[in-house]
């Protein structure tokens, strides 16, 4: 009984990662894999932004208590990671990014970051060396963003936010922004602030048919840009196929965080929410990666050098 009276408690007490609020839309038409023409090359321009370096708790980063890692006697200690966004240029639908990179007010002292003081005090702000701001980025560029996919909405990936002008539609995952769970009452005003005051939250709709499954998105409807369910890391995690000029990119999101957890099949560690369905992800990206030799995969905070793939 007081079992239940706590999970009751906890219940009430629990929130959605933003109080913020987020419409559904269809975007695209719903796909398979198979449909991913044996051209790799596509009509994309790609490019990756490296943000900021950083270095992390690896612990959160990947499972060391997988026999691999075990294995490999991967230690607890800072991991060193980067912050990324990527760019979408398409010749007919223009440009979008994945992810937001780090925002200007990230140049201030940190008693100035939009955060609260709790987050502030667990994120290691000494380690955080910026490259480039978004707002540097997009003023450099000077072409119109219409669009901001996310991966998921970890504090990380949505730091670059308010860079970005007011009522660009923000695109997630199912249920990315709406989950509720008790966690999030630590996050959400931190959430809030780095999303603005009135984001355009758009929560994309993958619709089930009889020949396509519910997990890939054609966002543009010409098999250059799929967008894939991978819940596990979130509820609402997110990666991306992209046939770019350069070739096939797949943009891993939090799904994968690092190089070596990519290149052994480890998932992450304290950092995801539901392990068994990260792992049901992560397995179902390396599937996909295995049908294409050439494909270049960026895990969410470390690159994998072209030549050095496995």
């Amino acid at each position: 009984m007081k079992f239940f009276g706590l999970s009751v408690f906890l219940a009430l007490l629990s929130c959605s990662v933003t109080s913020h609020s987020s419409f559904q839309v269809v975007r695209g038409k719903p796909g398979t894999l198979a449909d991913v023409p044996l051209a790799e090359r596509g009509p994309i321009v790609f490019q990756k932004i490296v943000s900021a370096d950083w270095a992390v708790d690896r612990g959160g980063l990947i499972n060391l208590k997988d026999q691999k890692a075990r294995d490999a006697k991967l230690e607890p200690g800072k991991e060193p990671i980067q912050i990324y966004f990527y760019v979408i240029d398409h010749p007919k639908f223009g440009r979008y990014v994945i992810d937001t990179g780090v925002a200007e007010v990230f140049r201030k002292d940190p008693k100035e970051w939009p955060i609260s003081s709790m987050v502030a005090s667990a994120m290691n702000t000494a380690d955080l060396k910026i490259h480039v701001t978004s707002e540097e980025w997009l003023k450099k560029e000077n072409k119109n963003v219409n669009g901001v996919f996310l991966t998921h909405m970890h504090m990380d990936h949505i730091m670059g936010t308010l860079d970005f002008p007011s009522g660009t539609p923000i695109f997630t995952g199912k249920r990315e922004s709406t989950k509720r769970n008790f966690l999030n009452m630590f996050v959400q005003g931190t959430t809030d602030r780095l999303l603005g005051p009135a984001p355009a939250l758009e929560e994309l709709t993958f619709t089930e048919t009889e020949t396509a499954a519910a997990r890939v998105l054609d966002f543009f409807g010409d098999q250059s840009f799929y967008i894939l369910q991978v819940p596990g890391h979130t509820v609402g995690s997110l990666a991306f196929l992209v046939r770019s000029s350069n070739g096939l990119q797949l943009v891993t999101g939090d799904t994968c965080h690092t190089r070596w957890g990519w290149e052994n099949s480890v998932i992450p560690g304290s950092y995801t929410e539901d392990p068994e369905r990260n792992r049901e992800s992560l397995d179902f990206l390396k599937a996909l990666a295995a049908k294409y030799p050439k494909i270049q995969v960026h895990p969410g905070h470390q690159s994998i050098p072209v030549e050095q793939k496995k």
